[in-house]
């Protein structure tokens, strides 16, 4: 695996002619990719585009340098490029605009592997694109810079660079200026623990819920849906100023220059608090002996779906693909692997018995062993069991019904007026009564020996809210002082 060190680059000509140039050879292979399969019905390979896009002349005469297709007459013989002239248009490294080819077909391959009738193949044309150099092309000088070939007779880019030679750079524009990226190989830095298996259930309010059959941890999303929506609402009221303004007049300037200082704080602010939880959490469950995290795939869960207006909004900008791209990484580095299971039916199945309950609100409970749970702490433990078990976990998997957080048998208590303090999601005491009777069992089945623990992880370093608690006092927290 690669790890990513970034510096900002500003703006500058040079930077924009080499993005320029390699908008070019994207531009180019999209057309002419597309063009030859609509007039020859060929798909050209990543080698003959490369040869065909990156070099002055191609020749079909040999076996080595002949196209597969022995319809393609227009290659037939020598033939001069005419995207490349004699001065050659790409005004870059001959390496830099193979990256370019790559980059296109390694999007074609996903396309293709997807299989799905609704998504559309890199088509879109761009002015400009980003840059990468290879291995080869890369010198760190003795005083510290790092040196980036721009082809034979151009002035390279020259970048401060106080760390070891990267495998790979990658230069591109990140909204405001340029940014380079250098990518380093690293290895695991320590082995697993033990042997358990973890499941992971993503989600909004809670971020994510994880189970090893024995433990539960709930992470608190609510700070990071705060951070959304005042995202949304600065958004919302400086865009409606800038639209009373004149366009290019020094007020409409100075507002949308704060619009973007403001969002991209707050941006920072929501990048920051989804490392810190991710960190947590892998820290947390490599202390607890796991060697295996099974993530819920909800990849396509966007698609077909209308919530409305609201609704849609908080799960298009629901940031599980960046969670779980962080969650990834940082496990790996910790010698654990990750796995991605389908989520389908795993909050509804109860764990018990197998019977399939309508989720309504955060709590879960069974209609026919009358189990009640957590409702992410339900799509965790199938999640796990699903992993393990096949198609069995549809048939129920726990030795006998629990109260989530407890190892009491789970039972209705249709005469108990008992009451109990609980904690409200804002720290509050309320009096409320007690869902199931611990003393009361509805089966002779033994308790569980490993009760369900929540647990609510808070990033460290971000200062404690009372609404970021979501657990009682009798379930242990681990907040953001340790």
């Amino acid at each position: 695996m690669y790890l990513t060190r970034k510096k900002k680059l500003g703006q500058s000509e040079k930077l924009d002619e080499i993005a320029r140039a390699c908008g070019d050879v994207w531009t180019d292979t999209v057309t002419w990719f597309w063009r030859t399969v609509s007039r020859q019905g060929v798909w050209l390979n990543k080698s003959q585009m490369m040869r065909w896009m990156c070099t002055r002349r191609i020749s079909t005469d040999t076996k080595k340098n002949a196209f597969e297709h022995p319809d393609m007459e227009a290659f037939a013989g020598k033939q001069e490029n005419p995207l490349a002239t004699v001065g050659s248009r790409y005004n870059i490294a001959q390496n830099t605009a193979q990256n370019v080819v790559k980059e296109f077909y390694h999007a074609l391959d996903s396309w293709r592997e997807r299989d799905n009738p609704d998504a559309n193949p890199p088509f879109r044309r761009k002015r400009y694109y980003k840059a990468n150099w290879n291995y080869t092309q890369i010198t760190l000088r003795d005083d510290g810079v790092l040196r980036l070939s721009t082809g034979r007779g151009n002035e390279p880019v020259l970048i401060e660079w106080p760390h070891p030679k990267p495998k790979r750079v990658e230069i591109g524009w990140d909204g405001e200026q340029y940014e380079a990226r250098a990518q380093y190989p690293v290895e695991p830095n320590r082995d697993p623990k033990g042997d358990k298996v973890a499941g992971i259930d993503l989600g909004i309010v809670h971020l994510a819920a994880a189970s090893t059959g024995e433990r539960t941890w709930l992470i608190n999303g609510r700070h990071l849906r705060s951070l959304r929506r005042y995202q949304n609402k600065t958004n919302a009221a400086l865009q409606s100023e800038i639209d009373t303004k004149e366009e290019g007049s020094r007020r409409w300037q100075r507002l949308v220059t704060s619009k973007k200082k403001q969002l991209s704080s707050l941006r920072n602010q929501i990048r920051d608090v989804l490392h810190k939880l991710s960190r947590r959490l892998v820290e947390t469950l490599y202390q607890e002996g796991v060697s295996t995290l099974v993530v819920g795939d909800v990849r396509d869960i966007r698609d077909g779906l209308d919530y409305g207006a609201k609704g849609n909004q908080r799960l298009h900008q629901w940031a599980h693909g960046a969670f779980r791209h962080m969650l990834t990484y940082k496990a790996e580095l910790a010698g654990m692997e990750v796995k991605l299971e389908p989520e389908r039916d795993t909050t509804k199945t109860c764990p018990s018995c197998g019977t399939k309950n309508p989720t309504r609100g955060r709590k879960y409970r069974c209609s026919s062993c009358h189990a009640a749970f957590h409702r992410d702490e339900v799509g965790a433990l199938n999640i796990r069991e699903k992993y393990l078990d096949g198609d069995g976990w549809q048939d129920g998997y726990l030795s006998s019904p629990v109260v989530a957080g407890q190892g009491f048998t789970a039972a209705p208590s249709e005469t108990s007026n008992e009451t109990k303090a609980y904690s409200s999601p804002r720290g509050d005491k309320t009096d409320q009564p007690i869902p199931f009777a611990s003393g009361e069992a509805a089966a002779p089945s033994t308790t569980r020996e490993a009760p369900h623990e929540r647990v609510t992880t808070h990033p460290t370093g971000v200062r404690f809210r009372p609404h970021m608690d979501c657990g009682g006092d009798k379930f242990p927290v681990i907040s953001s002082q340790g």
